[in-house]
């Protein structure tokens, strides 16, 4: 497993994510987020391009910086 922290993984995306990288900044198992993103209920956006879910970043770090809406 990569130890990248949740840090690193925020300073090096691009506009969106993978929905493992946005589960270990919201310090949540893969599988977890998985589940939550096929349910709906992941607390961001999730893009579906083709098989692919995506995670916009920017969300994610409104979501951080506590200015979700």
């Amino acid at each position: 497993m990569n130890p990248r922290t949740a840090g690193r993984i925020l300073e090096a995306a691009g506009p969106t994510m993978s929905v493992p990288d946005a589960a270990t900044v919201l310090g949540v198992s893969r599988a977890h987020a998985y589940d939550l993103a096929r349910q709906g209920q992941l607390p961001v956006r999730v893009l579906r391009l083709g098989s692919r879910m995506v995670v916009p970043t920017a969300e994610l770090r409104r979501l951080l910086d506590g200015s979700a809406a």
